[in-house]
């Protein structure tokens, strides 16, 4: 306990390949939370939601940044996010910037530290790359996402509207 916070019984470690199935498996509380709150938008999760097969893919490409947390060998979150390179346009500056696409800790394993150190280590990989800007996107109905980001120094730089019918 050297910094006051109890020792961490999870470990951290870059996804390879084979968690492919893992991570997929690892996405559905995610994707149930979204499409319980907006069923028209999202699906509700199922085997071509976000399939091995395509988590496999993002984690071949060289750009994915993604890390799985394990407690006993088994994983219990995830998070990707991506490296982002955006040319110069007569509007914005070329800039580099780190995406947070996911994150997710099951739920029963949530309040030990967990999310912070799978945000922790994207904000290694992206102090590797010498990229300070991390970026995100939380629905306005993930109150939790919401102050957990807020907790770890995330603020809003940015909002989206829709008119859409009720």
């Amino acid at each position: 306990m050297a910094d006051g916070k109890p020792s961490r019984n999870f470990v951290i470690r870059r996804a390879a390949l084979a968690d492919a199935e893992a991570v997929s498996s690892l996405n559905a509380e995610v994707q149930a939370l979204h499409a319980g709150a907006l069923p028209f938008r999202f699906k509700p999760p199922g085997p071509t939601t976000f399939p091995p097969a395509e988590a496999a893919a993002l984690i071949g490409k060289p750009e994915t940044i993604m890390f799985v947390a394990e407690m006993d060998g088994a994983p219990v979150g995830y998070v990707y996010a991506e490296h982002m390179q955006r040319p110069e346009t007569p509007f914005t500056y070329a800039h580099e910037l780190i995406y947070i696409h996911h994150i997710s800790v099951r739920a029963k394993f949530r309040e030990k530290d967990i999310g912070e150190a799978l945000l922790d280590a994207v904000r290694a990989a992206a102090a590797e790359l010498k990229i300070e800007l991390i970026t995100l996107d939380v629905w306005s109905f993930n109150t939790q996402a919401h102050a957990f980001f807020r907790r770890h120094g995330f603020t809003i730089y940015n909002e989206r509207l829709w008119n859409r019918p009720p």
